[in-house]
This record gives structure tokens, sequence and C-alpha cells, in this order.
């Protein structure tokens, strides 16, 4: 079967030649004054503009007819060019995830934008990309697997407007920093404000006059920065929430259907068999409260613009007793004595704020309220950092139990709880410093495969145990390295 792209597509082939409209603007500046004449010059030459426009119009449509799809019971071709044909031929049966997109306004053109993608290419670039009538693409969607509702899975939890809301909270530009900094500011300009006053106190009458609009600017302008800052983080909420705003998921063994969003409504097709991993995300409060965010690694699932996630928010199930119980799970973790690899830069600056807090008296003016004020600032973020590294400490760890791996690890304030086939972890390094080299532990790191570099280390492993997790994941993907 063959047919084309929808001809609206024609208007993105033809956007791409906007530029040439440049010609008829400079000819518009030049000819058009608001009078009579110059009005009558500027149609007198109008014919030039409508044959640019005519121009880039033929192109779109000329590109548009020669962008044929062709569907086949295996695979899907698309050729395109008009001096150099390329085509492109994607079997069904390589097809890792499938979507649909569909724009609210676009929904009277009955358009839908389909992405597929393969294991094949890297940098998370989209393998094939279409603009199709919708019953085109139900007829090309029919061709993938489907989740078969007689063997679908009846125990996913669904996701609900309280799940979305608090997912928005936590992943829309960091919550806690921007409220942090937008303390910060409130705070800091009434203190500089303060500190300028004083220093004004001792100049003349005069210079107090002329600097008086500044000392009254300084607290509004940091006032307007926080501002900007909560205005930015509301922005990312907001577009979170109506992003993934009527979140479905459903699942059987052999597929994931996920939909999502209100403006753009998305509908991925996940094969499972394709998914590189399943990462767990977290931070400390999450992690107090039990709760987590279900992402997992799949080509094509997860572009810039949105994250992989297949449940927002749902209660962190516990460990099986019987399974830590197994002899034929293995489990490594951090020694308990590893608590200032896991902790020493929030520590260091902890130490170092307080020395240049309390010697901050030596300097020739007098800034206690504002060293005061920026040593608890900076004390604010350091001890949450050692919070969250002391939890690192306790909680990370591998575990490897037949054919599957689980890693938990801590990167920046986040935590990943990543578990894979072993076959899919695809290189292991074994790091040491000259510190752990004393003491005989090491850093693993784990990479999986993916169209992105996706490294997961856990630090403070016994060496003997680091060897020993690179021998169960096939000794020919390990790498030791040492940090001279």
């Amino acid at each position: 079967m063959k047919f084309h792209e929808h001809p609206l597509r024609i208007m993105r082939y033809s956007m791409k030649n906007l530029w040439l409209l440049i010609f008829p603007l400079l000819r518009g500046v030049t000819v058009l004054n608001f009078n009579p004449a110059g009005i009558y010059a500027w149609i007198k030459g109008a014919w030039i503009d409508i044959v640019i426009l005519g121009v880039i119009m033929i192109y779109g449509f000329v590109r548009w007819y020669f962008s044929e799809i062709i569907l086949t019971d295996s695979a899907l071709i698309h050729k395109q060019g008009i001096f150099v044909r390329i085509k492109r031929q994607i079997p069904f049966e390589c097809i890792s995830s499938a979507a649909t997109e569909t724009l609210f306004f676009l929904t009277p053109f009955k358009v839908t934008g389909i992405r597929c993608d393969t294991r094949a290419g890297f940098r998370k670039s989209t393998d094939l990309r279409l603009l199709v009538s919708r019953e085109k693409s139900e007829l090309i969607m029919s061709r993938l697997p489907d989740v078969n509702e007689k063997k679908a899975v009846k125990d996913i939890p669904s996701p609900n407007l309280a799940s979305i809301l608090l997912f928005s909270v936590f992943f829309s530009s960091g919550f806690s920093g921007v409220v942090y900094i937008a303390a910060f500011f409130f705070k800091g300009g009434d203190i500089a404000q303060d500190i300028v006053r004083t220093a004004l106190e001792k100049v003349t009458e005069q210079a107090e006059i002329i600097y008086s609009g500044l000392l009254s600017g300084i607290p509004k302008a940091a006032a307007m920065a926080a501002i900007l800052f909560m205005a930015a983080w509301l922005f990312s909420f907001v577009k979170n929430l109506l992003m993934y705003s009527v979140f479905r998921v459903s699942a059987d063994r052999d597929c994931i259907n996920v939909s999502f969003g209100l403006i753009k409504r998305r509908r991925h097709r996940i094969r499972t068999e394709h998914i590189n991993y399943i990462d767990i995300r977290q931070n400390l409060i999450m992690k107090i409260f039990r709760a987590a965010s279900v992402n997992i690694s799949c080509a094509g699932f997860g572009y810039d613009s949105h994250l992989p996630v297949i449940m927002p928010i749902s209660r962190e199930k516990k460990e099986d007793s019987h399974n830590q119980a197994d002899k034929r799970v293995k489990e490594y973790r951090p020694a308990p004595t590893s608590f200032m690899s896991y902790t020493w830069l929030p520590v260091c600056g902890i130490v170092f704020t307080a020395l240049v807090y309390n010697f901050s008296y030596l300097l020739p003016w007098d800034i206690s309220e504002l060293s005061f004020f920026l040593a608890v600032m900076s004390y604010i973020p350091l001890v949450w950092l050692v919070m969250v590294k002391i939890a690192a400490l306790f909680t990370s760890g591998i575990i490897i139990s037949g054919d599957n791996i689980t890693v938990r690890c801590n990167v920046g304030t986040r935590f990943h709880t990543v578990t894979a086939k072993k076959d899919n972890a695809v290189m292991v390094h074994i790091r040491q410093n000259i510190i752990q080299r004393l003491f005989r532990k090491c850093t693993v790191v784990i990479f999986f495969c993916g169209e992105s570099s996706s490294p997961y280390k856990v630090k403070a492993i016994r060496l003997s145990h680091g060897m020993e997790i690179a021998s169960l994941l096939k000794s020919d993907k390990c790498h030791c390295e040492s940090d001279e």
C-alpha cells in the first residue's frame, strides 16, 4: 500500500525556505511610504512578492509529492528526495517503540504525527518521523504489537491527579532549589540595602541624596530576581502538569502502552523485550515517604521534551525477605566505614564555610550581618547534601540475581534503582584513587546499553567484591582504572 503524508506537510517543507521572504521584506521597506505614491509603488511590484511566495509553496508541494510511504506486511518504507532519492525501510519487528502525537489545534484537520524508533542510531535521534491522516496512522499502528486486554497486567496502579501534581512539583526545574534561591534574593536584598546605607552614612549629605535611589532599588531588584526564579519554576510546573495529565498505562508481557498530555496527546507503544533497563528515581523526601517515579530506557521513549516515565508517582515496594535469603542472590554494599567517601565534598564545604565565617571579623569593614546570612544560606544546601550522601551510603549497592542485575546509587541529589538483564550491562569499570588503594576499596561503574551513555556508579565497594561483580557480568566487559 502506497500513500503520501498529510497535505499539511507541505507547509512544513515550505517553512524551510521562508528565508526567501527577506527579499519582499527589503523591497517593502525601501518602496513603502505611507502616502498614495508609496502604496502604489508597492502594489505595482507586488507580483515579485507573489512569485517568491509561489516558489516557496511549489517547492514544498514538490517535496511532499516525492515523499512516499509504502506499507507492507513486514516493513514500513519511506522514500523522499527530488534529485537524490533516500529510502528508509524499517521492519516492524525491529521497531522498539512507536508513538502518535496529536496537537489539540490540529484535531479538526484529523492529522497525526508518528515517530518510529529502533535500537539503531545514536544520540536519541528519531529514526522515522511522519505526518499522516488519522486513518493512516491507525493503519500503521495496527501493524505493531499491542496490549492484549485478556492477558494484560491487572494490578498496575492508575496514576491519579494527586500523583501527577506531586510529580510536577518534584520534577519541575528543582523545586527546592528555586525556593532556596528566592529566599536568598528576598533576604539578601534587604541586607545589601542595610550595608549600603551604613556606608553612605560616612559620606556627605549630598552623596546620600544622590544614592538614595540606589538604596530603594536594591531590594526591588532582588525581589524581581526572586520572582523571576519562581515564575520560571511555575512555568515548568504548569508545562509538566499539562504534559503528563490524563496519564494512562497498560501492559502485558510483550507490550506497554503509555498515553499522556492535554495540549499534545502522546500515545506510545513500547516493545518490552527492547527495554534496556528500568530506572526508579527518587529524591530524599520521596525516599523518606517511600514514593518513587518509574522510568524506563527504551529507544524512542523519552525525547528531550519529556521524561521516559511510565509511572509518575507510586509507592515503593518493600524488598522480598525470601529473595534476600536466597543464596543465589549476590548482594554487594559499600562498607559502613566509608562515611567520608560519600560525604567528603559537602563536609569540606561546611568546614570551609565555618572557617570563612569565623575569620570574617578580620576584614577592615563590618559585614557581620552579611557574613552570617551567607554562612546560613551556605549551610542549608550543604547539610542537605550530607543527609543525601548518608542515605546513599546505607542504600547503595549492587544485586545480581540469576540473569538480572540491580544497581542502587546516588547521582547528585537523586537516587536511582536501576534493574536490567545482565546482558544489557555492556561495560564495567573498576576505578581506584590513591586512598581507595590503601583501603582495598574501589568504585564500580556499570554502563548499560542505550542511545546515550548511561553510567551508574557505586563507591566504596571492596575491591574483591568489585572484581567478583566484573566476573559475574563477563570478564570481557571489565576495565580497571587507577586515578593517580
